[in-house]
């Protein structure tokens, strides 16, 4: 399992974070994983139940409008049958064709009163229009005192007529006008019930203003913003709540395309999507008697509502689950990631060599106990390396005070200046000058007893170890100190005897040991910062990282005590940035390149105590 995690969390590039990000990332992962999931399945789970229940509740709809619609029509039917039963009605239209004009006029206008006066009205208080057309009655032509009675030839070419099914008895023929409103047609075939053969006499039409069937369509609409056609079998709108639809083919419309490449089982309804006027619309229809279609358009967005209202909550469950989240995690992180950085800081301090540094901590838990164990552990080093540093500044202070005091400075200088004056009262120039060197050598080593001496005087020493050498190596070696800038060699501090030891452990390891003539060099380099002294040979050379590896590893032999030694005394006094650092001498085909680093200093207080000491004196 814990393979897995790392590699996941690997995968996932969290190692490459903070802990107080890795926690926050956690804490958010774990609270809003589950939440994410359920909400999005409530979610899918509801959408299905609200897709259903929208479409259960179109289909009812749509179900209530062709029941209606049905009632409607067979109201219209029975209108129309309990006319055609009336007595006096069917004795009209039952007897003999009249033989002359008075018969023709007294039937016509019989059959008008009886039309006329039916009792046929709609709910909305509008009044049906009934009309009858004669089979064999071509003197009704001559006669227009009639509007309800007319022959048959005045309709037999009209195409609603010729499309009524020759076996039907009542027929819907479908969206009519009548005195300039739009009705709806019904007919009925009429026989002369009075005689044994049932002869075909004639045609009985009703027509039912649209606003019988308007209201019905508008109260079932799924959504205040839908909208429910009824368009007959060629496409006709025949029924719509707005008027100025009523009698627009949409035979054209791309959505009826989709109505007829996969048309609706009578009694089944069928629902798909459509862009209409740049909105998104479901379209559902259903097939009913008559080849006719209602049609519903609701929008998408009025339907899903509920849908969307959910998705708004659930978005504000989310948003609050990860706010909540989020605060809980950044506390949870900043209690924990806190103790951390606080200690990381106390870490950092302790590197750079403070060890002042205490962490307080008042909460009463693990960090509590390991910061007061780390408090303490401090609090010993600092005791350890307090007494490590005095030890050793006390040993090299006593072993530089126990060299100087071998050497008595008075009689030592008395003594060398007996020899100069043997030594010129005889006439040897050569012993004179030796003894000068040696003489000065010593002075400057010995400095009165100052750690820290002006870069001058430093090379004076060396300049003074190099004469004496070369006394004794005459030919074999030669040296150049390199012109330095007056101000270094004044302002500059240096550590005193840290640059003669590097001149003798070139000639002592490097020149005396090649053949011919060496060459020893002495320059001096500085920027703002940092004081460099370079000192060449073209010796017989040696490893530069083996030397390197000498001054910083572990105690050497006596070999390289006295290179260690320099390096171990200016990283005392400056610090560990500063010290011996060996290269490869590039300038010469052999021999090696010593370089001590110091750092631009030309103020001491120990230097301060002794020339204040020299004027009190």
């Amino acid at each position: 399992m814990k393979k897995w995690f790392d590699t996941l969390s690997k995968t996932l590039f969290l190692y490459n974070f903070s802990i107080r990000s890795r926690l926050i990332l956690y804490f958010l992962f774990l609270v809003l994983l589950p939440t994410t999931i359920i909400s999005v399945t409530v979610y899918n789970k509801s959408t299905g139940i609200i897709t259903r229940n929208v479409t259960t509740s179109i289909e009812n709809n749509l179900n209530l409008v062709q029941d209606n619609l049905a009632q409607r029509f067979a109201a219209a039917d029975s209108t129309m049958t309990a006319l055609y039963l009336n007595s006096e009605f069917a004795d009209l239209i039952s007897s003999n064709r009249p033989t002359d004009s008075t018969g023709i006029i007294n039937e016509l206008a019989a059959l008008n009163k009886i039309l006329e006066n039916f009792p046929a009205g709609g709910a909305s208080g509008s009044s049906y229009v009934t009309m009858l057309y004669m089979l064999n009655r071509p003197e009704y032509t001559q006669y227009n005192f009639s509007r309800r009675v007319y022959n048959i030839d005045l309709i037999s070419l009209k195409p609603w007529y010729l499309s009524i099914p020759a076996r039907s008895d009542f027929t819907v023929v479908g969206l009519s006008s009548l005195d300039s409103r739009y009705t709806l047609k019904f007919a009925k075939r009429l026989f002369g019930i009075r005689h044994a053969q049932l002869p075909y006499i004639g045609l009985l039409t009703i027509d039912i203003p649209l606003t019988e069937f308007s209201p019905l369509l508008d109260h079932y609409k799924p959504t205040p913003g839908s909208q429910i056609y009824i368009a007959d079998q060629s496409g006709t709108i025949a029924i719509s709540p707005e008027e100025s639809l009523i009698g627009q083919n949409i035979s054209t419309q791309d959505y009826y395309a989709k109505l007829s490449a996969s048309p609706a089982d009578s009694g089944t309804m069928h629902s798909f999507r459509h862009v209409l006027d740049g909105k998104n619309m479901l379209v559902s229809y259903k097939q009913i008697a008559a080849g006719w279609t209602i049609l519903s358009f609701s929008p998408v967005s009025e339907l899903n509502g509920e849908l969307a209202s959910f998705q708004r909550v659930m978005y504000i469950a989310i948003g609050s689950c990860m706010l909540v989240s989020l605060m809980m995690a950044l506390l949870l992180s900043e209690n924990i990631s806190a103790p951390i950085r606080k200690f990381i800081q106390s870490m950092s301090h302790a590197e750079s060599g403070n060890f002042n540094i205490i962490i307080r901590y008042r909460r009463k838990d693990e960090f509590a106990y390991l910061f007061d164990r780390y408090n303490k552990l401090l609090q010993q080093i600092k005791a350890l390396i307090d007494k490590l540093y005095v030890t050793e500044l006390r040993k090299k202070e006593a072993e530089l005070k126990t060299l100087q005091a071998q050497i008595n400075p008075h009689f030592l200088y008395n003594t060398l200046d007996s020899i100069n004056w043997l030594a010129i009262n005889h006439d040897v120039p050569e012993i004179s000058q030796m003894v000068t060197s040696l003489s000065d050598f010593f002075r400057y080593s010995l400095s009165k007893g100052k750690n820290i001496i002006p870069l001058r005087d430093e090379l004076k020493q060396v300049e003074s170890y190099l004469e004496i050498q070369q006394f004794r190596f005459q030919d074999k070696l030669e040296y150049e100190l390199e012109e330095t800038d007056p101000r270094l060699l004044a302002e500059c501090l240096v550590v005193k005897l840290s640059i003669q030891p590097l001149v003798e452990n070139a000639i002592i390891h490097g020149i005396q040991r090649r053949r011919g003539k060496g060459r020893i060099r002495i320059r001096v380099t500085a920027s703002p910062e940092t004081l460099c002294v370079l000192v060449f040979d073209d010796g017989v050379g040696a490893d530069p990282e083996k030397l390197n590896a000498l001054l910083t590893g572990p105690r050497p032999g006596n070999q390289s005590y006295g290179i260690r030694n320099v390096h171990t005394r200016v990283q005392q006094f400056f610090g560990e940035a500063y010290g011996i650092h060996y290269y490869a001498n590039t300038e010469a085909e052999t021999g090696l390149l010593a370089v001590v680093r110091f750092p631009v200093v030309t103020t001491w207080d120990e230097v301060k105590e002794d020339v204040d000491n020299d004027r009190s004196g």
